[in-house]
């Protein structure tokens, strides 16, 4: 997992071949300005942008990927994410390979993403997006980048 402000997603570039293709749509883009959907940006990298209210940890799944890496970018609000390695977790539902999933449940350390910032996700990092700050949930836009392994 990566962590980091947004400013510095240009040092991570050559972690991946694909993920300078993310930056140039990241920089040659307004993502406050795309609708939700998927948007195909090419070599098999494509960006979903989800609109959505946070909730509970009590009501979401700890989640992994075996054929994507996901980039996840804030565009609107804030939330935390539940965090931790796949190989600490059960498995409550074997792997999909349609829907590049696996839900997993386990014990998660919590990180907050805020606008500015973005997470990367291999598939050894379990994660549970989408999660409340506080007793309150609130509105999200956010950019999830899949990358192709």
């Amino acid at each position: 997992m990566i962590y980091d402000a947004l400013s510095y997603l240009h040092n991570y570039l050559p972690c991946h071949p694909l993920f300078p293709k993310v930056s140039d749509f990241i920089n040659s883009h307004n993502l406050s300005n795309i609708e939700a959907g998927k948007v195909d940006i090419g070599e098999g990298v494509y960006v979903v942008i989800s609109e959505y209210a946070t909730d509970d940890i009590k009501s979401k799944f700890i989640e992994c990927h075996k054929q994507h890496i996901d980039i996840q970018i804030i565009i609107e609000g804030i939330e935390q994410i539940g965090i931790c390695n796949k190989d600490e977790c059960r498995i409550i539902e074997e792997y999909n390979q349609e829907k590049d999933l696996e839900k997993l449940e386990g014990k998660v350390d919590l990180i907050t993403l805020k606008k500015g910032c973005f997470v990367i996700f291999f598939p050894q990092d379990g994660h549970a997006p989408g999660l409340k700050i506080g007793n309150s949930g609130n509105r999200v836009k956010k950019a999830v980048f899949k990358v192709p392994l």
